[in-house]
């Protein structure tokens, strides 16, 4: 996907981790279950508010919005799922990774909305993309994600307007 910027990006947890306040910010879990790292939040800038309004709904509705575009915990064999925005003023690309999913073949569904096309790339961490990247404009494409090694990233790049997104990754029974 090119380079990728030191931009950050909004991300907010299906699971119902409420959307942080607006800094860089990144952690790393061992739990249980998948946690993301490299998961950073859009600036505050008035660029932000600018993109903000370009988004087809408020930042703070996109969580509930994230549970019914995707598979949530209430399906069978759900891993994790996480959704946010992305803007090309503030936050055009970002990269979230789980370090505690283990390798497996799995199935993803990324769905977004907005004015913006969205393309993300799905594997291993820090392993070049395998397949071409899954490209999003305003609707839900399901696909399947392989990883090889513990752990898988999600790489995220915008083209446009700013959008919303939604992923969720299911291991089939």
């Amino acid at each position: 996907m090119g380079t990728r910027r030191a931009t950050t990006i909004g991300l907010i947890l299906v699971a119902g981790v409420a959307l942080a306040g607006c800094s860089d910010a990144s952690t790393e879990s061992e739990s249980v279950s998948p946690s993301p790292i490299d998961s950073a939040q859009p600036s505050s800038a008035p660029e932000a508010e600018d993109d903000e309004e370009l988004l087809p709904m408020s930042v703070d509705e996109i969580d509930d919005w994230a549970k019914t575009a995707v598979p949530g915990s209430d399906v069978e064999g759900y891993e994790f799922g996480f959704s946010g925005w992305l803007g090309e003023r503030t936050s055009a690309n970002g990269v979230t990774r789980f370090t505690s999913l283990e390798p497996g073949s799995y199935q993803a569904q990324l769905a977004c909305r907005g004015g913006g096309t969205i393309a993300l790339t799905a594997g291993d961490i820090d392993a070049e993309a395998t397949a071409d990247p899954i490209v999003c404009s305003n609707e839900t494409i399901a696909f399947d994600v392989t990883t090889v090694a513990t752990g898988v990233q999600f790489d995220l790049a915008l083209d446009g307007d700013p959008a919303i997104y939604a992923v969720s990754l299911i291991r089939p029974s």
